[in-house]
């Protein structure tokens, strides 16, 4: 008998190939587990699905998509957002094995909705698994056979996109990072202000920014060499980083300045960060090669959306005229930037 026409293939083959199809042509990792999770539950009929991608620190899986109806996804992706790397140590690679209770997968004293059976599958390598699939039956369902050879022949197909997917990440990471400040670069910054400004015209939302000078670093690079000046900037950027949030941005505008930027932030909240930035730089000397050490301080100016522009290039000047009378008058301060048709401060 000869082999079928596409046409004719089976249903359960080409609802696979589409999954897979609609995962490998996202090009961003978040994406691409959205789509995989999405396509197990079409493929096996789980009520819920959860994927998983390896923690940064490699030591198990942290939730990236949930696929599913009702309240039920978002309290498993609460309470299921984690997963213990042995977990997926006890299911073999490419093999789907079903969970008769998908709380077993859990650490103990985890109170979940009720769940029914679970297909556990880990991707990648059999001693090194990348991701984790979790699908979850509704009470008083069974997984089937067939589901679990259509969510193995998923899996094979998302795998290797997935690795490429990574590499591209990490790719993409180094071009927008500084070497020296390990921060974000000026043309990451270019880029994310740009969609700032869109996202606050379109939407009304207020954003601000603080542009920063380190202010003795010319000098601490004359007296004691450049390797200790890159090691005085890196400093100041860790420093600066572990006082503002996780949805902030840190960028190295180039030299000694770097650029702040605080999504949904007003004016006077801005200036409250950039004097807790001011106070944490100058809080001890910074420890440079040697053993020797040296004081360092800065000076901010701050801008905000739409009080000081509605462009980048307008609040970029606003913040960086604030900065240069700050440098005027002295040091180690922060000062507002002045309004649209108002002098500097």
């Amino acid at each position: 008998m000869g082999r079928p026409s596409p046409d004719r293939a089976p249903r359960a083959d080409r609802e696979v190939l589409e999954a897979a199809l609609r995962a490998t042509r996202r090009l961003d990792v978040p994406g691409c587990f959205a789509e995989l999770a999405e396509g197990a539950r079409r493929v096996t009929g789980a009520a819920w699905v959860l994927a998983y991608d390896l923690a940064p620190d490699g030591e198990g899986f942290e939730c990236r998509a949930v696929a599913g109806d009702g309240p039920a996804a978002a309290a498993l992706r609460e309470l299921l957002g984690a997963l213990d790397a042995r977990v997926a140590a006890l299911v073999p690679s490419g093999r789907p094995e079903v969970v008769e209770r998908a709380a077993d997968l859990l650490p103990p004293r985890r109170d979940l909705p009720p769940l029914g059976p679970a297909i556990a599958l880990s991707l990648g390598s059999e001693t090194r698994p990348q991701a984790f699939v979790l699908c979850i039956a509704a009470p008083g369902q069974q997984p089937s056979r067939r589901g679990l050879a259509r969510l193995a022949a998923l899996a094979r197909e998302v795998g290797p996109a997935l690795e490429n997917l990574r590499q591209i990440e990490a790719l993409r990471a180094l071009v927008i990072r500084d070497d020296v400040a390990d921060c974000f670069n000026r043309r990451h910054l270019d880029t994310v202000l740009a969609d700032e400004v869109e996202r606050a015209r379109r939407f009304g939302s207020r954003f601000a920014l603080i542009f920063v000078d380190t202010d003795n670093l010319k000098d601490l690079n004359t007296e004691h060499g450049h390797a200790a000046g890159s090691q005085a900037l890196h400093e100041a950027s860790v420093r600066m980083a572990r006082t503002i949030r996780s949805i902030d941005r840190l960028f190295r505008y180039g030299g000694d300045e770097f650029v702040v930027l605080l999504p949904g932030t007003d004016l006077e909240g801005a200036r409250e960060v950039a004097e807790r930035i001011r106070r944490e730089v100058a809080r001890e000397p910074i420890a440079l090669p040697g053993g020797r050490s040296a004081e360092l301080t800065v000076s901010a100016g701050v801008a905000a959306w739409p009080d000081h522009g509605t462009t980048a290039a307008e609040l970029i000047e606003a913040a960086d005229a604030a900065l240069r009378a700050v440098k005027e008058r002295g040091k180690n301060a922060v000062a507002v930037a002045a309004g649209r048709g108002e002098s500097s401060p």
